[in-house]
Order: structure tokens, then C-alpha cells, then sequence
């Protein structure tokens, strides 16, 4: 009991001495572990909160914060907008800064007297090539004279007239022929074409310096090679008084390719580059451009091939070596236009007519109503090949009769149809052109000269920067030859023609005064004749003329033209084929009415009388024109001996002898877009 009495007093006296000691102790001080654990509690409140309140762990996905647990959501469909627009065949593409290369280009040449750029020092020492090699070409600013290219000049050219007829669908193609044309059909037309050759070796010899000058270096040359870019051709009329008028252009058909209008001064070198190139790959249409296509009046040939040759300037074996390689290069054109027609059968129209008109049916037995077949574009190129591969052994055969061998006659034909023989390698390089702007009755004489792309083009830094007459040298990218002399005179055919092919007077018994003539009229590329046996004073000069085979005009807006020139087969080659609708037969005479009267027959003052039994006095017959003018014909050494009485005669007995060609062939250029110029559309 006393020891628990003793343990009572002492904790009550350790309990007071506590007491004690917290009277000088604060508030704060007595509960800031409380008040620290309560922050702390706080906090941990507040994180927990955000965890489920504010997401602090959302993911970002492209612009949108998602949640953990729904990325893979947004990636998948993020993935499958992706794969839309992969798949989308119209794509939303960015935009793209715009980069002139060919200016940029251009711009490296736009100062022609600009310097090579040259090295500050020398690299190391230098090896002595020319000690081991000899002289060798230096690329360097070029240290001597050059001369501008001369271009040789052609030969004489040939020119040659005629009538022809224009298929009527060129003027739906290329409407431009149309003030060229008649305003109904026939579309009959005069033209002139004209012929001139070019030597590529006298061409090759003046880059060499052959011909007296300093020529040009190959440097200049060499990469973008030598092309021909035109053959201009000008025309002077021969006026009433017997003066030539003045020197024009000629009228080269619509849509002839024209590489001579691509470039200007302006040019890069680069657009040279590319025109040459294009020049060489289209040289057929360049240097021998098609002749519109026609359906009547003779078929078109080179003027070389249609006039007598002057022997002297040419050989008969010169002569056939030519033709075999015109015969060769027509082979290759036919055979690449028949690749171009097999490619292009199947979209051809299979209906047999066009524009609601009837199909062509044979009339005519063996056949009862049945439509014959039709030949397609392919199958008319097919006989048209068989037709020159029949030429080229024709005139094989004839240069072997001359004494030619088989490799000088394989040599005529590879320059035929062999299109990568260069110009420089090319001795008698055939070019031509054609006139629609020849006026009916007129002649003319033509000169021509070739156009070649100018060496020196854009190529002022390689030449003296301070020669002011060779910086002058580089600024046109064509090089043009002198004109050549001028052509004999072509005379064009009149519409329409009259001559007297004999005539009397009054005589002492008082017998009435006549005349025979003879009157011509062009009608579907022919001359079509009649003869007026007897004429006296005061008659009008009119007459009607037999028009041979069958000859049609066509509606061609309500005929197609492929429709057209399969039916046109049928009509052509059967005469008892029903026409169909679209079509007209042209009737088998044609009225001709010259407008003219006879005033007067009466002997020849200035001719000498004859005498003897049966003599003929010469005759003067006096007509008034209609335009009032006095027309005198003489029946000696008059119209019978004109060369307008020759060209009349001659186109009027082919006339029988040539039927309506079929319509269908392109009046456009197959190279005509290629040499557009930049301000064309």
C-alpha cells in the first residue's frame, strides 16, 4: 500500500511539472504537426481529384487530346481517313511554287556576249595534247573570224498548173480552204506547185569552209545537228503590159506544217534545240507538204514528174533513180498511214450510211438487194500500196535496162524511204511547195531558197565579245539561202475558154461568113469541151458540153465522211447502184455560155493571101467579150497554136479517162501542232 501511495504522488508531481513547462509553449507551436499532416492530406485530396476531374493523361492524337483508354480508338480511325484518301482517284494535291525551267534556262543565254567563265589559277601543270595528238579543236571563246552559215542556193525551180477539185469535207476540217473555193460544188481550184532540188554535200561543204569562207566550226554545230526549216517559195504575175509585178510570198495550203514560224530572236537556244529535232523527225512534211485532198482533175504528182526533163540537166537514169525514190518515200507514208488506220478499225463507224440518209444497194443481178461490201480506210490503203509497189518494179526494171546495178538501185531506193539520212549526206534532195493564190488566167515565174537552223544561235559566248558584226551572227535562229533565178513562166487556166479553129468570109458569090469554134469550161477538175461547127455575126457564143462518168455532190452535213467515201465506192463502180440520200448526180451535160458575141468575119488584113486551087484565106473573127471588150482571134498562127489551146486539150481527153477519187483524206499536217508558234492557240 505504501509503495502504491508513493507512485500516485510521483506521477501527480511529473503530471504538474509538464503542466508547468507547456505554459510558455504557443497555439501554433502546440499543433503544427497536426496542421502539416492536414496539407498533406490536402494534396493528396487534390491529385486524386485530378486524376478522375481534369485527365491529365489524355493522349494527344494529330489536334484532339483524347483519353487513355480511347487512343487506340482515334488511331484506328485516323488510320482509315488515311487510307480514304490513298484511294481517292481525285486527290486534293498541295501547292506547288511554280518553276520556269526553260526560262531559268534561257536566261543562262539571254546576254549572247557574255564571257566564258575562266579559272583564277591553274589547277596544275598542264599536258601538251596537241604535242602528241596534233592540232585539236578548242572550246574555248572562239579566237578567229566566223562567218555567218551560207545556205547553197537550189536549182531553177519548176513550176507547174492545175485544176483540181477539194474533197467538200476538207472545208468542215479546215474551214480556211474556203476562200480559196467556188461557193457551191464542185470546189473546182487552180493551183501552181513547184519543184526545186537542194544539195546537202554543197550544204556540208560550206560548214567546212569549202566555198570560200572561213565557215563554221563544228563546235558550234555538232550537238544540235543541221535540219531544213522551210522552203520559201515567192511569185511575181506578169502584168498587161509585159512588166513582172512584185516579189510575195506564195499561198501555202492551211494547216502545212511551217517550222520557219516557231522561234523569234527571243528564243532560247533550247527551243532551237528541240525545233530541229522536231524538223528531223517531220522532214517529209517540211520539205514535200501533202497537196489538198481533191476528188477530181488529175491526180497530183512532183512537177518534176509532170513536164518534159531537159536532158541536159538531168539523165534519163537521173531521171528514174528520182522517181524510184519518190515511189520509195510514198511506201514508207502509205505504210505508216495503214499502221495508223488498222489501229483506229475499231472505232470506225459501223453504220452503212450517215445522217438518217439509205444505204447504197445494188440494183443490178447477181447480187439482188444485197449491200455490197465496203472497203475501210485500211483496206483502200492496202490498194493503194499494191499500187506504188507496182511503180517501184516498174522503175526498177528500168534502171536495170539503163545499165543501173542492184546496189545503185538499192542506193535510190534506201534514199527514199531511209528518213535518218541527214541533211549533209544528201546530194539532190527533192523539195516542193503549192500556190492557191494563183488567179485564174494569170502567169507567174517563182524563185525559191532553203531555211536551216542557224548555227550560231545563242552562241555569243564562244564568239569576240567585243565584235559587234559576230555578236550580230547569233541573234537569228534561222539561216536563210539566196533566192535562186526565177522559174519559167506558168500560165493558169481560165473557168472558161473559146478558140477558132477556122473560119470564112464573104466571098465574090456572096456566101454567108462562119465560124468553127471550139468552147471550154472547167467542170470537176477537167476541162469539158463542145464544138460550135458553124457560127455567124451576132450569134452568142454558147454551147452545151457531154460531162463523162459518174460524177456526184454530196450534202455533207447530213453525211458522214466515212459513210461517204464507202458509199461513193459503190456508186463509183456500179453505175446501176440507187444514189441515196446526201448525194446528187451531177447531169451529163453542162451549159457553156462565154457571154460573147460575134461582131465580124473577115479576111486577115495582115496575113498574106494564098492562091491555088483549094487555098484558104486567112480569117479574122471579132467577138465583144462580156464586158464589152473587142476579142481578136486569127485562124493562122492564132488560138489553135496557144498554150492555152495545148492545156485545154490536154486536160480535156484525160477527162474519160479520170473518175471521182473518194473523200476521207485529213487536210491537216500530220506535223502541223509540232511548229506552232507561242502566240498561237
Amino acid at each position: 500500500m505504501i509503495h502504491a501511495g508513493v507512485r500516485s504522488s510521483a506521477f501527480m508531481l511529473k503530471r504538474n511539472e509538464i503542466n508547468m513547462k507547456l505554459k510558455g509553449v504557443n497555439t501554433l507551436e502546440q499543433h503544427i504537426e497536426k496542421i502539416i499532416l492536414a496539407v498533406v492530406l490536402l494534396i493528396l485530396l487534390g491529385v486524386l481529384g485530378a486524376q478522375f476531374v481534369l485527365q491529365p493523361n489524355n493522349v494527344e492524337v494529330g489536334s484532339r487530346s483524347v483519353a487513355p483508354e480511347n487512343v487506340y480508338t482515334e488511331l484506328q480511325g485516323e488510320a482509315q481517313r488515311i487510307e480514304s484518301q490513298m484511294k481517292d482517284p481525285s486527290p486534293q494535291l498541295p501547292e506547288v511554287a511554280p518553276m520556269d525551267l526553260v526560262a531559268k534556262y534561257n536566261e543562262a543565254f539571254a546576254d549572247s556576249a557574255q564571257n566564258t567563265t575562266q579559272l583564277s589559277s591553274a589547277l596544275g601543270r598542264g599536258v601538251d595534247f596537241e604535242g602528241v595528238f596534233g592540232q585539236v579543236d578548242k572550246t574555248s571563246v572562239n579566237s578567229g573570224p566566223v562567218d555567218a552559215l551560207r545556205v547553197p542556193l537550189t536549182d531553177k525551180p519548176i513550176a507547174v498548173s492545175s485544176w483540181s477539185t477539194l474533197d467538200p469535207y476538207v472545208l468542215q476540217e479546215v474551214p480556211e480552204y474556203a476562200s480559196y473555193m467556188p461557193d457551191a460544188q464542185p470546189f473546182d481550184f487552180p493551183s501552181v506547185s513547184i519543184e526545186a532540188s537542194f544539195n546537202g554535200l554543197d550544204l556540208q561543204g560550206s560548214l567546212d569552209g569549202e566555198s570560200g569562207n572561213n565557215g563554221v566550226p563544228r563546235k558550234f554545230w555538232v550537238r544540235t545537228g543541221i535540219a531544213i526549216l522551210g522552203f520559201e517559195v515567192e511569185r511575181q504575175e506578169l502584168m498587161p503590159d509585159g512588166r513582172w509585178g512584185a516579189s510575195t510570198p506564195i499561198d501555202t495550203p492551211p494547216m502545212t506544217a511551217m517550222p520557219t514560224g516557231k522561234l523569234t530572236p527571243e528564243s532560247g537556244l533550247s527551243g532551237l534545240v528541240e525545233l530541229v529535232s522536231d524538223a528531223s523527225s517531220a522532214f517529209d512534211d517540211i520539205a514535200q507538204p501533202f497537196f489538198p485532198p481533191t476528188i477530181a482533175g488529175v491526180e497530183w504528182v512532183p512537177p518534176s514528174e509532170h513536164i518534159e526533163v531537159d536532158t541536159s540537166a538531168m539523165s534519163e537514169v537521173d531521171r528514174v533513180r528520182r522517181k524510184l525514190s519518190r515511189k520509195e518515200s510514198d511506201l514508207a507514208k502509205a505504210e505508216k498511214q495503214a499502221g495508223v488506220a488498222n489501229r483506229n478499225s475499231g472505232s470506225r463507224d459501223p453504220r452503212s450510211g450517215g445522217g438518217g440518209g439509205k444505204s447504197v444497194t445494188n440494183t443490178g443481178g447477181g447480187g439482188g438487194g444485197n449491200t455490197p461490201s465496203r472497203p475501210t480506210t485500211a483496206d483502200k490503203l492496202r490498194i493503194k500500196i499494191d499500187k506504188i509497189k507496182d511503180d517501184i518494179k516498174k522503175y526498177r526494171d528500168e534502171l536495170k535496162e539503163l545499165g543501173e546495178d542492184d546496189e545503185a538501185i538499192n542506193d535510190a531506193a534506201r534514199a527514199g524511204r531511209d528518213q535518218s539520212i541527214g541533211v549533209l549526206d544528201q546530194e539532190n534532195i527533192q523539195l516542193w511547195a503549192h500556190d492557191l493564190g494563183v488567179k485564174p488566167g494569170g502567169q507567174y515565174r517563182y524563185r525559191s531558197r532553203v531555211v536551216v537552223n542557224n548555227p550560231l544561235f545563242r552562241k555569243g559566248a564562244q564568239m569576240d565579245p567585243e565584235d559587234q558584226a559576230q555578236q550580230a551572227l547569233t541573234k537569228d535562229p534561222y539561216a536563210r539561202a539566196q533566192w535562186s533565178t526565177w522559174s519559167d513562166t506558168v500560165l493558169v487556166g481560165e473557168l472558161e475558154y473559146f478558140f477558132v479553129s477556122s473560119a470564112k468570109s464573104t466571098g465574090a458569090h456572096a456566101e454567108t461568113s462562119n465560124a468553127k469554134v471550139e468552147v471550154y469550161k472547167m467542170y470537176y477538175g477537167h476541162y469539158r469541151r463542145s464544138t460550135i461547127a458553124s457560127i455567124e455575126p451576132g450569134a452568142r457564143v454558147q454551147s452545151k458540153a457531154a460531162v463523162s462518168g459518174r460524177l456526184l455532190t454530196i450534202d455533207t452535213d447530213a453525211v458522214e465522211s466515212a459513210a461517204a467515201g464507202e458509199q461513193l465506192n459503190v456508186l463509183l463502180t456500179d453505175r446501176k447502184a440507187e444514189v441515196p440520200e446526201g448525194f446528187d448526180e451531177v447531169s451529163g451535160r453542162i451549159v457553156i455560155d462565154l457571154g460573147a458575141y460575134v461582131l465580124e468575119i473577115a479576111p486577115d488584113p495582115l496575113a498574106d493571101a494564098q492562091s491555088g486551087v483549094g487555098a484558104v484565106q486567112p480569117s479574122e473573127v471579132v467577138f465583144r467579150g462580156p464586158r464589152g471588150e473587142l476579142i481578136v482571134r486569127k485562124t493562122v498562127s492564132g488560138d489553135t497554136e496557144s498554150a492555152a489551146y495545148k492545156l485545154v486539150t490536154d486536160s480535156s481527153s484525160q477527162a474519160s479517162r479520170s473518175p471521182m477519187r473518194l473523200t476521207g483524206e485529213s487536210a491537216v499536217s500530220a506535223s502541223y501542232e509540232l511548229f506552232l508558234s507561242d502566240s498561237e492557240p
